[in-house]
């Protein structure tokens, strides 16, 4: 027997047709929900439309077609007291062609081919009252001017409502459902426009607490469902008929044709068909019950056999070297791979090796193929290892602010660093990110700028959103030496986007972690005395980075800060990296008189006077700290202020991965007794 049947055999079609309430989410029926929300009768003006599970009605019994009459919304369960309000409203119901948990920003995407706009006219909330703990009233009511007819085993239900005119201070708010897995509910809003060409989303499940009125629908309505309606084939589908019937003897006969080809394949009530083939087929079935004219509900492209969904993941192998995995599912049986954008296959491997030009953020574009299917999906790729924190930044600083954080290099080799992705304060437009680091934490140091060291400068352009990330790759590489440092980010031209927290917030690998941090302000100059430091603040972005360990690259950069003297201390910059058979070309600057000793040595842990650093007040430099072990020295002449040194590197295999670090001692006579200062240290490892 038919469901309706069923229903009809236990009771009088007179009685089953009297109207009924049920109220959702059902948890909520003798207890107020769990949160409340001003959406959609308690703002002057809004659109907001919910799609609402359907196993919210047949949970419930009501698992056969409905002609919707009434629906009444329910206030927030508080002690309030309102007076009223009036205002206009339109309010469209459907079926939804999509589950709730797909919901669209695009409204009509929402909406299925029943939509139909059962009510407009006047919106009226009448004075009423509600106390704390107890839930409140259904204090606005709308009945349909036609009742709506939605069967839940055929979808889910749209409910899209748009007002105006309210005076929100004369209305309660609204009885809300947030818990995941019982709200069952998703909505988007407009409130600064309705209604809006799009929508926004409301971030998780969301259910206002509704009463429906309802009749069961005389007549007879085909429905049906399976087991499954996707996968590889061959595809064994179980079908269960769901139609509704108010004929005294219910449903007679079932005829169903499994493939859109007009031909009956089936007069079981409940049949199984095996897809053999790859496809999309649309399943047809007509009921009779001998009363009501014949029923026939088609399903288009309801059976989807070897759909996939294209995905891969990457892997950095070596220097600018990708190994991509095809991960799509169902299995692909064909591969076509972009690596650079112009449209062009690369490779038709299903697990390929690139090597990339430079770190520079590229969309690689994967078409995968199963039988007759094929689908596509492009992701930006990094040709290096990453480490993300925290992305989708929601609270902003303009641009000049100041990020901090603390950086932990643990690979012994150091990593270098080539690009970021961070999420910017606004869109479109050009920016720059200056790299400041310390020895030690940030804490304590934040407006300090004697603290800091300039290391390095990230260009790039903010994104089309700001939930979006935007790429800036480094002007050049940038080797942070294994340690521990503060890093100072400060954005210009965009701000920070990042988020509050209630701690500290660590993320890290094998190689590398942050601690992140705080906040300033700073807009106008770097590390600003007046600038209020906040904290803590976790930062939005992903650090892309390599190691020598896995792709050989050379590195050179700053460890330890040197000393002024007549002049800022000294700061080099490397030209050219230590590269095997190569040269290392570092410039100096800040010699007074053009003159320095370049220290190179093999630790920055030991030397000759002891444990590193030391102290040179012993030599007459007091406030100097010698960085590096003294093995080899080598006079620099520059002209002016600057010099630059350079090293020949020897093309010797066995020297990749060499730790060397080098620091210079600066000849300044008016500086101190000892006659020198020295510069920043810096460390390096011999590589590609």
């Amino acid at each position: 027997m038919s469901r309706l049947t069923t229903l009809i055999a236990s009771t009088t079609f007179v009685g089953l047709c009297a109207a009924q309430t049920l109220v959702v989410p059902s948890a909520a029926a003798a207890a107020d929900g769990n949160s409340s929300s001003g959406w959609p009768f308690d703002v002057a003006a809004a659109r907001l439309l919910y799609i609402y599970d359907s196993s919210h009605f047949t949970n419930n019994g009501v698992n056969f077609p409905i002609l919707i009459n009434q629906i009444s919304w329910r206030a927030n369960a508080a002690s309030a007291t309102w007076t009223g309000s009036s205002g206009t409203v339109q309010l469209d119901l459907s079926t939804a062609p999509i589950d709730q948990t797909a919901i669209s920003t695009t409204w009509n995407s929402n909406h299925g081919a029943d939509r139909a706009t059962v009510y407009t006219g006047p919106l009226t909330i009448a004075a009423g009252s509600s106390v704390a703990g107890v839930p409140g009233p259904f204090h606005v009511t709308l009945s349909l001017a036609a009742p709506f007819l939605y069967d839940p085993t055929q979808g889910d239900l749209t409910i899209d409502a748009t007002h105006s005119g309210l005076t929100i201070a004369n209305t309660p708010t609204m009885d809300l459902v947030n818990t995941a897995g019982v709200a069952l509910a998703r909505r988007v809003y407009s409130i600064a426009n309705p209604p809006a060409a799009t929508a926004t989303l409301w971030s998780g499940e969301a259910a206002s607490v509704l009463e429906f009125t309802y009749t069961p629908a005389a007549g007879l309505y085909a429905g049906f469902s399976a087991n499954v309606t996707s996968g590889p084939s061959p595809l064994a589908v179980n079908f269960t008929d769901l139609s509704s019937s108010s004929a005294p003897g219910g449903i007679v006969s079932w005829a169903w044709d499994f493939d859109g080809d007009a031909v009956v394949d089936s007069t079981l009530q409940n049949p199984t068909h095996v897809y053999a083939a790859c496809g999309n087929y649309t399943v047809a079935l007509t009921v009779t019950d001998g009363v009501n004219p014949p029923s026939t509900l088609t399903r288009a492209a309801y059976v989807r056999t070897d759909d996939l969904v294209a995905s891969f993941t990457t892997q950095v192998i070596g220097a600018l070297q990708v190994q991509f995995t095809d991960t799509s599912v169902p299995a692909a049986t064909a591969w076509d791979w972009d690596f650079n954008g112009d449209n062009v296959t690369d490779s038709t491997l299903p697990n390929p090796v690139w090597v990339f030009p430079n770190t520079a953020p590229t969309n690689v574009r994967l078409t995968a193929q199963r039988l007759c299917k094929s689908n596509t999906v492009t992701q930006s790729v990094v040709a290096a290892q990453q480490l993300a924190a925290n992305n989708g930044g929601t609270t902003i600083l303009s641009a000049g602010a100041t990020y901090y954080m603390d950086l932990q290099v643990t690979n012994p080799s150091g990593v270098n660093i080539g690009a970021l992705d961070i999420f910017a304060s606004t869109t479109n437009l050009p920016f720059t990110i200056d790299f400041y680091l310390k020895q030690g934490s940030y804490v304590g140091s934040e407006l300090v700028p004697a603290a800091w060291t300039l290391v390095a400068q990230a260009a790039g352009t903010a994104a089309a959103s700001t939930a979006t990330p935007s790429p800036a790759t480094l002007t050049q590489v940038l080797h942070v030496p294994q340690g521990n440092y503060g890093l100072a980010l400060r954005y210009l031209g965009v701000g920070p986007r990042y988020n509050t927290a209630t701690s500290l917030v660590t993320f890290g690998n094998a190689d590398l972690a942050i601690v992140t941090g705080a906040s300033a302000a700073t807009y106008t100059t770097a590390f600003t005395s007046t600038s209020a430091v906040i904290t803590p603040r976790t930062w939005a972005g992903t650090i892309y980075y390599g190691t020598h360990n896995v792709t050989g690259q050379a590195g050179h950069g700053f460890f330890g800060p040197g000393c002024a003297g007549t002049l800022a201390a000294s700061h080099q910059t490397y030209v050219t990296a230590p590269q095997l058979g190569g040269t290392l070309s570092v410039a100096c600057d800040n010699l007074p008189f053009g003159i320095g000793v370049m220290v190179v040595g093999t630790s920055n842990t030991l030397s000759a006077f002891g444990p590193l650093p030391v102290d040179l007040g012993f030599v007459g430099a007091p406030g100097c700290a010698l960085r590096v072990s003294t093995d080899v020295t080598d006079t620099l002449v520059g002209a002016g202020t600057t010099a630059t040194w350079n090293l020949a590197i020897p093309a010797t295999p066995t020297l990749s991965g060499l730790l060397v670090y080098n620091q210079l001692a600066v000849l300044d006579p008016a500086a101190n007794a000892f006659g020198f200062v020295v510069g920043d240290a810096a460390g390096w490892v011999l590589g590609n």
